[in-house]
């Protein structure tokens, strides 16, 4: 099934993993929000000595127009390329040397990172995210490098994979308006279309700390990590917040389907979508429940992109 999408960034605290069987503490936590506007989100939880960091940017495919999809989902491979203190590939072998573990992905309402490290790396962690929030490189060798690599992911993920297609044929037939009607990861043609502006531009629209939320999650001293979290984020610019997105749907009156000849699949397969509720209502977290018990909660947002 596919539900009503979030209309906004979903701001998620990262679960530490526990190695003990202590009784869960208190689930006490402090929002913070810096001059710059970054927000930030921290919670102690000292049963393990590990912590989680998680940068949520509020841009996902939903902010993308007619002729420019895909961005959203290319720059989160950007991302990975190296920034003013950190190589091209560095940042995982930091992560990992370390003990750790790091991944990216992207929705239509968001685009998130985040690492697992030992507690003794805190620092480490905070280094990473803010350098490439601050200088990230962006060239034309990156652009071209990465744009490849989403291309090939197209064609593995939709268009030479049985039943991928659906990935696009159901939000288009499901929404009217462009925000949630196109794919995450773009067209062919599109991804081709990008230039170098068009990229600088992205980055410098949506990777700002004015429009980005920072959880922290683990074995620290809350008061030691937000000096932390401001000594290396606070001194990043905030940016002009990004233009507001129109969401507005027009009423659907009727049922919609249509019949696809896919000729990938072994074996036909019937899907139905029903639009319901806005998300942080009692009756989201309901469907929610309902969702799960029949199974079928692992689509409700669509196509994910996973690094």
């Amino acid at each position: 099934m596919f539900r009503q999408l979030y209309r906004g960034v979903a701001f998620i605290l990262l679960s530490v993993y526990t190695l003990s069987a202590q009784t869960a503490q208190p689930h006490n936590w402090t929002d913070t929000r810096l001059n710059n506007g970054l927000r930030v989100i921290l919670q102690e939880d000292h049963r393990a000595p590990v912590y989680s960091i998680a940068i949520i940017y509020d841009v996902g495919s939903r902010n993308e127009v007619p002729g420019r999809t895909g961005f959203a989902h290319l720059f989160e491979h950007m991302m990975y390329q190296g920034s003013a203190n950190v190589g091209k590939g560095e940042q995982m072998l930091l992560v990992q040397e370390n003990g750790g573990r790091m991944n990216g992905t992207t929705t239509q309402d968001r685009t998130a990172y985040f690492e697992e490290l030992p507690a003794n790396q805190l620092d480490l962690g905070l280094f990473l995210e803010s350098d490439r929030m601050r200088a990230l490189v962006v060239t034309q060798e990156t652009l071209d490098n990465q744009r490849n690599a989403v291309q090939e992911e197209r064609r593995l993920r939709i268009d030479n994979q049985p039943y991928g297609v659906l990935f696009e044929l159901l939000p288009a037939m499901v929404y009217d308006n462009f925000a949630y009607k196109h794919s995450t990861i773009g067209s062919m043609a599109d991804l081709t279309a990008a230039t170098l502006q068009d990229v600088q531009e992205f980055f410098r629209t949506y990777y700002a700390p004015n429009n980005a939320t920072l959880a922290l999650v683990g074995d620290f001293d809350g008061n030691v990590a937000l000096a932390k979290v401001k000594k290396y984020f606070e001194g990043i610019p905030s940016q002009p917040a990004p233009k507001a997105i129109d969401y507005r749907e027009p009423a659907q009156t009727k049922e919609r389907r249509v019949t696809v000849e896919d000729p990938f699949a072994a074996q036909p397969i019937i899907l139905f979508a029903f639009k319901t509720v806005t998300t942080n209502t009692p009756d989201y977290y309901a469907l929610e429940t309902l969702m799960n018990v029949l199974g079928g909660g692992g689509e409700r947002r669509g196509f994910t992109s996973r690094w």
